[in-house]
């Protein structure tokens, strides 16, 4: 068996790092007790990814485990699944225009980074199969061994952000740039809100300062002007992430709904338009479902009504008709419970 250097060589879409250029691992666990269907599992893992144009090497983990190091080897192939995302995202309304049929040139005017070639290799090995993935699904009896399935850290990356970021205080454009490009635009928008919150916090800071010590304990002037401040920032934040979106071409990628393996049917029914076969729950059962909330809601409704009833009722007995000895120590283990119980 050749090794991950063999394999995936010290070029590519890896140069430079720790890890090869290896795209995820799946940890694939072989209990002794049932070593003969981990093993028939494990097969069909190889096969399911190697089916789908993904590179394996096998490597020892812990003790009952193995290691599976996955990478999409062919150009080819992850330029075909960055047109069919960036035209998904298109046909949904979240990109502006739709991708050139040119792959080759669709690429050199708008690079792959990292964070979305990783999202779509994870997208092949979880899509199922009849969507052109493995079917690799954690959650499915079939993959039951499958641990987990994660990417590998960029320690050079890892290492000079860390080494940038100590050196200053705010994050810029820039970085939020590398946010995106490293690890999506969900930790980049994170990241984003951070950045935000942090500047603006400046304002309640400096007013609590002064409200200390000008105007005393229990400032009108302090919570009108921290509830005043909570709105403007809420309404810049909402600003921002509608910009933030729109430049990184992620507005609206929400309403994108991709295929659950998790869902559980009853049955199977004929699309209106595409005449494709749509698994269906129904929504009377969905109703249903959701309708036990109500008895729920009430009960918790009724428990803490009466938490609040008994801890009021004995916090008036203690203070106005109580009279004997010890009562100042009721008044205080009254408070700390009641406390205890809201």
């Amino acid at each position: 068996m050749s090794g991950l250097r063999q394999l995936y060589g010290k070029k590519g879409n890896g140069a430079g790092s720790d890890n090869l250029g290896v795209d995820y691992v799946i940890h694939y666990k072989v209990p002794v007790k049932a070593r003969a269907e981990a093993e028939a599992g494990f097969l069909q893992l190889i096969q399911a990814l190697t089916k789908v144009g993904l590179a394996t090497e096998v490597r020892n983990g812990d003790p009952g485990s193995l290691l599976v190091f996955v990478k999409i080897v062919s150009i080819d192939l992850l330029g075909q699944q960055v047109y069919r995302g960036r035209l998904q995202d298109w046909l949904q309304g979240v990109r502006a225009s739709g991708p050139s049929s040119d792959i080759a040139k669709a690429l050199a005017d708008e690079p792959v980074t990292e964070a979305e070639r990783l999202r779509l290799v994870y997208q092949l090995i979880i899509r199922p199969e009849n969507d052109g993935g493995a079917g690799i699904n954690q959650s499915s009896a079939k993959w039951k061994y499958v641990a987990d399935v994660f990417p590998l850290h960029d320690q050079p990356f890892n290492k000079d952000w860390i080494q940038k970021w100590s050196k200053k205080w705010l994050l810029d454009e820039a970085d939020l740039q590398d946010i995106r490009n490293k690890f999506g635009e969900r930790v980049a928008f994170y990241f984003a809100f951070l950045k935000s919150y942090f500047v603006f916090l400046m304002f309640p800071s400096a007013l609590g300062f002064g409200a200390w010590m000008l105007l005393g304990q229990f400032s009108s002037f302090y919570a009108l002007g921290c509830g005043l401040w909570s709105v403007i920032f809420l309404e810049y934040w909402k600003k921002k992430e509608v910009d933030l979106a729109v430049q990184w071409g992620v507005r609206g990628v929400s309403a994108i709904q991709l295929p659950r393996p998790e869902f559980k049917w009853d049955y199977e029914a004929e699309d209106t338009v595409t005449g494709e076969p749509v698994k269906v729950y129904p929504y009377k059962k969905r109703l249903q479902t959701q309708l036990l909330q109500i008895p729920f809601a009430i009960a918790c409704i009724l428990v803490l009504g009466s938490l609040v009833v008994v801890a009021n009722s004995l916090e008036i007995f203690i203070n106005q008709v109580y009279d004997g000895p010890g009562k100042q120590y009721l008044v205080s283990l009254e408070q700390h419970a009641g406390a205890t119980a809201l």
